[in-house]
């Protein structure tokens, strides 16, 4: 049933991303790997809750995704209180 349980609990949060991130053309989730390897998934899961932040389009065309997911780490360090517990390498 755990393994049921988190199965269940992975596809709620992926519908819930997929919902955030629909109105961003570049980005499509799929899954909790590949998805959010060049960094455009975790910038518009920030942007569409705080599109203050910063410019998505400036973000989405111009950087790298090394660069894209750094910008992410910060965004969400500096402006949301979370810390960075992975490396965008």
């Amino acid at each position: 049933m755990a393994g049921l349980q988190q199965t269940n609990s992975e596809k709620i949060l992926l519908s819930w991303v997929r919902q955030l991130t629909r109105n961003y053309p570049q980005v499509n989730v799929i899954n909790f790997t590949s998805s959010w390897s060049d960094g455009l998934a975790f910038n518009a899961l920030l942007h569409s809750h705080r599109p203050d932040l910063f410019d998505w389009n400036a973000v989405a065309s111009q950087q790298s995704p090394v660069q894209r997911l750094d910008h992410a780490f910060n965004i969400a360090r500096q402006h949301l209180g979370i810390e960075k517990l992975l490396d965008p390498e």
